[in-house]
């Protein structure tokens, strides 16, 4: 069976396609698509023409891809600026009346359960710890014991509506970092323990990856990162300047303008929790996407 998953995320689309006829997954193509929904979303809470024009245009192509790969099953949905967006049922009805798409609003509680699903497919994933998935409008926290689910927290502090709140040409400062703090800290429901791990799903921690190792994280892996070289690029990211990060060949473009915001999410997840290890994965929620629909397959 060849199954697809499509994330309509606040900055990126996602598409992966997969075979799940057997146990180990083989990734036939994996994309990440700019679109940019979240470009000026902030100041109206409606996704622009310009951004609907981008997705149809996007949309379009990731189609043309999953018929090439004779895809059997295909799963869409959409995140937190969807979920937030004035125009968000208008916006999903003009793209099945154009492409015949169905894209479902998910809550950020289910976003978080299906990046649970898509991390929980993978190899080296510990038994025990707190899965962060930073997104543009949104951050998901998912923490589970026993490969369980024991809690779910979405924060409304994505980088992308925290860009809105920077001046990308000024490095923070001490008090724009403790003023951050306190937003986390607002938005927070968990309450503060220790945590033994945290797995980053994709995002940010393929970057972090790449700027420690000098290659890119392979497809479907957890690896764990060391803290010795993870904290101090951390602190390098958060007060780094725009200029330097455009420098940075391992960052992808479209990460160069928040990369500091996301370190610093992540860097206070790990001091909140007192983190001991940190996993970067490859996998988020497309991946959640195919594993329900196969799990969806084994129960009908």
């Amino acid at each position: 069976m060849i199954s697809a998953g499509i994330d309509l995320g606040t900055n990126t689309f996602d598409l992966l396609i997969a075979d799940v006829s057997t146990s180990e997954w083989k990734v036939l193509h994996q994309e990440k698509q700019w679109v940019g929904l979240g470009v000026d979303f902030y100041e109206t809470s409606c996704i622009s023409d310009r951004a609907k024009t981008a997705a149809i245009a996007c949309l379009k192509q990731f189609q043309n891809t999953c018929r090439a790969f004779h895809v059997d099953s295909l799963k869409a949905v959409g995140t937190s600026a969807l979920r937030d967006a004035l125009n968000g049922m208008e916006f999903v009805k003009a793209l099945h009346d154009e492409l015949a798409i169905s894209v479902e609003i998910i809550s950020g509680e289910r976003e978080a359960e299906l990046v649970f699903l898509g991390l929980k497919s993978l190899n080296n994933f510990p038994r025990n710890g707190l899965i962060m998935d930073v997104g543009g409008g949104s951050t998901e926290l998912i923490a589970f014991q026993e490969l369980q689910i024991s809690g779910l927290n979405s924060l409304n502090i994505g980088v992308t509506r925290l860009l809105g709140q920077t001046d990308i040409n000024r490095v923070l400062t001490s008090l724009d970092v403790a003023a951050f703090e306190r937003l986390f800290n607002a938005e927070l429901k968990f309450s503060k323990r220790h945590i033994p791990a945290l797995v980053g799903s994709a995002g940010p921690f393929e970057t972090f990856y790449q700027l420690i190792y000098k290659t890119n994280l392979p497809f479907r892996s957890c690896v764990q990162l060391p803290m010795e070289a993870l904290c101090p690029l951390l602190d390098q990211l958060i007060y780094s300047t725009y200029q330097q990060r455009l420098t940075m060949d391992a960052v992808p473009e479209l990460r160069k303008k928040y990369l500091h915001l996301a370190a610093l999410q992540i860097k206070w997840v790990i001091q909140t929790f007192s983190i001991n290890q940190v996993f970067a994965s490859s996998a988020g929620l497309s991946d959640g996407l195919i594993a329900a629909q196969k799990l969806s397959e084994k129960s009908n």
